[in-house]
């Protein structure tokens, strides 16, 4: 399934933490692309959370190929000891900015919260051409925590207007520095390039060009997203 030679990259962040890039990480990409065409009709869009467009659950063979790869090459490079966990599933985002929901406007975390030791890592593998559909962004807060919260808390209940206002930004992606959040870093898309990062830094998708976005697998910003349940290194 994997690149028996895959070529890493460790990258660190101006907060201190680092992700990894693995370029050609798939030796047949197009095997999940053909799972997401014949499957289509299978995906579905979940308002629970962050995700802006439909996902498919993967199968109990592919969360296992994916939870060996990172505990064998990604989990000691950022941090972690033991795998507790593993969910894939394929997704496509394909809402359009005025269509985003508030807590979709603004980069998010990944679960928690957690026990003490514990944390989540995330992996995002791109599995479409046009380069053009977005990588992804990571960010940090540059205000305190009380503040981003009570900014979080009031947007749930905020009308798309008020919310623009509230951010000084019009519907859209996070992909910039504002008042909230400073952009730390862009990674772009590559096919079958995988990221692998700590779910708790703030990111989003770098999605600078919604009109592209499309349903269709085959042309749309199709992705395999894993999240890891990790035992975090002893401090």
């Amino acid at each position: 399934m994997f690149n028996p030679n895959p070529s890493m990259c460790k990258v660190a962040l101006s907060d201190g933490r680092s992700y990894v890039v693995v370029d050609n990480i798939l030796r047949d990409p197009m095997q999940f692309i053909a799972h997401a065409v014949a499957r289509r009709a299978d995906f579905s869009q979940e308002d629970s959370h962050y995700y802006p467009g439909p996902e498919l659950r993967l199968p109990p063979a592919a969360h296992q190929a994916f939870e060996a790869f990172f505990s064998q090459y990604i989990r000691g490079q950022l941090g972690a000891r033991r795998t507790r966990s593993a969910l894939c599933r394929m997704s496509m985002v394909t809402r359009k900015p005025e269509n985003l929901e508030p807590f979709q406007r603004i980069p998010h975390v990944d679960g928690g919260p957690f026990q003490p030791g514990e944390g989540n890592f995330a992996m995002v593998l791109y599995l479409f051409k046009d380069e053009r559909l977005g990588g992804t962004s990571f960010f940090r807060p540059r205000v305190d925590t009380a503040t981003l919260s009570a900014m979080m808390a009031r947007g749930q209940h905020m009308d798309r207007d008020a919310f623009s206002a509230l951010i000084d930004s019009a519907p859209a992606y996070p992909t910039k520095t504002n008042t909230y959040f400073e952009k730390m870093a862009t990674v772009p898309a590559a096919f079958n390039r995988a990221l692998f990062y700590d779910g708790t830094i703030y990111h989003s998708g770098d999605i600078r060009h919604p009109e592209l976005l499309s349903a269709d697998p085959e042309q749309g910003r199709l992705t395999v997203n894993a999240f890891f349940g990790v035992r975090l290194n002893a401090c």
